[in-house]
């Protein structure tokens, strides 16, 4: 996604950004370290700032059947919903950072959905099967206050989305066996 973002931006700009890749992914809540910030600087950021678990999908099945009658016993998938904070880090250059915030939200409408097969050269191989869709959030004033509150710093012009959905998933097994075809009872007092 930051790759496409970044051509994106440089076919925008005409390639005359001056910056190899203007979207990086840093903790923005560090811009108060100057090693940090010397990296973010003049930077469009983007940060993770809160997962949430997908309960809504939690009671999926537990046991995959194969054709040879073995049944696979495993946990379900771990749903999740990544929270991305896209920060234009410009100082000193506000209309700057409103242009590459809206290149962002424009990029954003433009492509929604990301996939492996319309994701080429990302490495992506523990999520083989992910499908992220990026929806904007609109957040109150106080929500706005308390994002920036708990990053510790000044508010930048940003924007706020959240991806649904990555799906986690061990390729380990718990159990398995054969599938019961038949229940045996065996004795005069058997319960049925």
């Amino acid at each position: 996604m930051l790759a496409q973002l970044n051509q994106y931006l440089h076919q925008d700009d005409n390639n005359s950004s001056g910056t190899a890749n203007p979207a990086v992914m840093g903790n923005i809540a560090q811009l108060d370290n100057s090693h940090v910030a010397a990296m973010l600087d003049n930077h469009l950021v983007l940060s993770l700032v809160n997962l949430e678990e997908e309960i809504t999908l939690k009671n999926g099945r537990t046991f995959t059947s194969e054709p040879t009658g073995i049944v696979n016993y495993h946990n379900t998938p771990l749903n999740l919903n990544l929270f991305l904070l896209w920060t234009a880090n410009y100082p000193g250059n506000y209309e700057t950072a409103l242009k590459r915030l809206s290149q962002v939200m424009t990029f954003f409408q433009g492509k929604k959905k990301f996939t492996p097969g319309n994701s080429p050269g990302s490495n992506i191989a523990p999520f083989l099967d992910f499908s992220l869709t990026m929806e904007l959030l609109s957040l109150s004033f106080e929500e706005v206050n308390h994002l920036w509150g708990s990053l510790g710093g000044k508010q930048l012009p940003f924007a706020v989305y959240r991806g649904r959905l990555i799906t986690l998933q061990d390729r380990r097994l718990l159990d398995g066996g054969g599938i019961i075809r038949e229940i045996e009872v065996t004795g005069r007092n058997a319960m049925v």
